[in-house]
């Protein structure tokens, strides 16, 4: 029973720790720029800037399309990030986990959520042009 109670007393501990950092790893990025690209010749120009991701397609079949919405991101290593984002004009629900240090990320995405053309991706690729800002 003592045992019990130890545990339970730890777990809680953890999750208030855990809900204390939920608050502080909403814009970490703010002020980064970077150019990612994917390995089918597609490639973004990203910003962060006061709580938006803002992109452009500077390469493949959806170069020339840009846009911004708020984001969210919590550092999950020495400068790896995870951040994800939802984009309305195109029902899109999009996360990216950023290694910074290795210059590589990976992106899982649903496009067209919930709609009669809903695709899921599952890429990775190489990051380019980069200048970080960390929080």
């Amino acid at each position: 029973m003592k045992n019990a109670i130890s545990f339970l007393l730890i777990l809680l501990g953890f999750s208030f720790q855990a809900l204390s950092q939920e608050s502080q790893n909403e814009h970490l990025l703010d002020g980064t720029s970077l150019d990612y690209y994917y390995p089918d010749g597609g490639a973004v120009h990203a910003e962060f800037e006061e709580g938006q991701f803002k992109f452009d397609w500077i390469l493949g079949p959806n170069e020339g399309a840009s846009g911004e919405c708020d984001y969210k991101s919590r550092k999950i290593g020495d400068k790896l990030y995870l951040v994800n984002f939802k984009y309305d004009p195109s029902a899109a629900f999009v996360t990216i986990v950023f290694n910074f240090k290795q210059k590589v990320f990976a992106t899982s995405a649903i496009l067209g959520a919930g709609t009669d053309q809903e695709v899921s991706l599952f890429e990775a690729g190489i990051i380019k042009e980069l200048t970080l800002k960390e929080k």
